[in-house]
């Protein structure tokens, strides 16, 4: 219960509350002034106190299923916050076999989510909980990855410069590019290899020139080979 005070006190009174609450800055301010600091100081407390208490009835963190322990990691897909208590959320990381992903969406954490964690961490000193060889592995894996994937999509974008795919440019420059990167795309990254070959045959799919049908079906062709 929120309890307000009011003039009813004696100035002696006011003074022993405020140093009861540890409240600076005071000396300066006339009774009225006194007993209105001393009023929003009760009532952030008891806002606090009141979305503690709702937000550990409502939050749990979904590794643990157990109330969420401060401090806290925080992701956000589309319009949709979600809480990890962050040294669980370390500890899935560390036991984690793939690269960095969200334990609910196994969408890959973005490099922003990354530099959050990572000032998590310092923040708090919980650097012992790191597992630094697996996350040095994980982050040159992701790296690697995503140098793959941006040699990709310069192929993609360079199919869309033109209107027109002629064969030879197809068999003679396109495909032997796509067979040299999806080479190490399928060795090292197998897991997340039928995602991104799918995605790109969804995106030729939009070429208006009808000869992308040639490499939409080399595509197919890399899925069904590697058993994807």
């Amino acid at each position: 219960m929120l309890i307000l005070f009011n003039n009813s006190l004696s100035k002696k009174s006011i003074i022993q509350i405020i140093k009861i609450n540890a409240i600076k800055k005071y000396s300066k301010l006339n009774k009225k002034e006194q007993l209105r600091l001393i009023n929003v100081h009760k009532a952030t407390i008891f806002i606090q106190q009141y979305f503690r208490k709702k937000y550990n009835e409502d939050y749990t963190c979904p590794i643990t299923l157990c109330n969420l322990k401060y401090p806290f990691f925080t992701i956000k897909n589309h319009t949709q916050f979600r809480y990890y208590s962050l040294r669980e959320f370390i500890q899935y990381l560390n036991n984690s076999s793939s690269d960095f992903r969200d334990p609910i969406t196994r969408e890959p954490l973005t490099d922003h989510h990354l530099n959050q964690l990572d000032n998590l961490i310092k923040y708090y000193k919980i650097k012992h909980n790191i597992n630094k060889r697996a996350w040095k592995s994980k982050l040159k894996n992701r790296s690697h990855f995503y140098s793959i994937i941006n040699c990709l999509n310069d192929i993609i974008n360079f199919i869309y410069s033109m209107q027109t795919l002629q064969f030879e440019m197809i068999f003679h420059t396109i495909i032997p590019q796509m067979i040299y990167y999806l080479r190490f795309l399928v060795q090292r990254h197998k897991n997340q290899t039928y995602s991104v070959i799918n995605n790109y045959i969804n995106i030729l799919q939009n070429h208006p020139c009808k000869n992308k049908l040639y490499l939409v079906e080399y595509l197919k062709l890399v899925i069904q080979s590697n058993n994807l």
